[in-house]
């Protein structure tokens, strides 16, 4: 049975999660840099809702024999104590990515975290669409697009994002709800220079002015990677891992 149904929450107040596989899109920079690490062969990424939960989860993983990366920011920088930032640039540049990460940001993690109780909660973005879109149709529910947001408010680069998926979904003939139609019209209206786009929203002009700017243009590149990812709980911890598809026909 073809998804039915797609809508968007253009925050995390917003969301619904219930009974829908959930689509959570931080795409400057959370679930790109995810994406990337389990586009490059992580098996493991635990989400941390702030930076201290990030530091004492890498403390408990490692006490317990598994050495962790800790990679993340507060305020688009890398928090003191970190291994690495929130770049999917390096994590891109990389010769060897950490099999085993814990991530913890500002906007993306938070969103990932309120979903934990739907059916499938998937980590979304560019990089990977064609591979979450793959995962999602399989799981055979209708969808929410999950927007991270910015400061708990809707943001256009999530907006921008969340309008892709929709736009991929409703060709394979599910009925977009009103947020969703919005999402997509945004999308519609800047496919074409995605990245110019993502650039010119407040959230991309601040880690432009940061120097993040190829950060910025990566984001926006479509299907580099072909796995998504799935959140669910193992000893007590959400954990994020790999999943890979059965090939259902996805066009792009």
């Amino acid at each position: 049975m073809p998804i039915r149904r797609v809508d968007v929450a253009l925050a995390p107040r917003f969301a619904e999660p219930a009974g829908r596989t959930c689509l959570v899109i931080d795409v400057l920079r959370a679930t790109s840099v995810i994406a990337t690490l389990l586009g490059r062969g992580a098996r493991a990424i635990y989400p941390a809702l702030t930076t201290d939960d990030g530091l004492t989860l890498r403390a408990q993983l490692a006490a317990e024999g598994t050495t962790a990366a800790l990679c993340g920011e507060r305020d688009a920088l890398p928090p003191e104590g970190f291994d690495y930032g929130n770049s999917p640039g390096v994590f891109a540049a990389l010769d060897r990515v950490p099999e085993v990460a814990v991530v913890a940001t500002t906007n993306g993690t938070p969103a990932l975290l309120a979903c934990i109780d739907a059916p499938l909660a998937m980590t979304a973005a560019p990089l990977h669409a064609t591979a979450v879109i793959r995962a999602a149709v399989e799981a055979d529910r209708d969808v929410l697009v999950v927007c991270s947001g910015l400061r708990r408010e809707p943001a256009e680069d999530d907006t921008l994002a969340a309008g892709l998926f929709v736009e991929r979904l409703v060709r394979l003939g599910a009925s977009p709800g009103p947020e969703a139609l919005f999402a997509l019209e945004r999308y519609e209206a800047a496919r074409d220079d995605l990245a110019a786009a993502l650039a010119q929203s407040e959230h991309g002009q601040r880690l432009v002015t940061l120097g993040f700017a190829e950060d910025v243009a990566l984001c926006a590149t479509l299907d580099r990677y072909n796995v998504a990812g799935a959140l669910t709980v193992e000893a007590g911890r959400p954990v994020l891992r790999p999943i890979t598809s059965k090939g259902v026909e996805v066009s792009r």
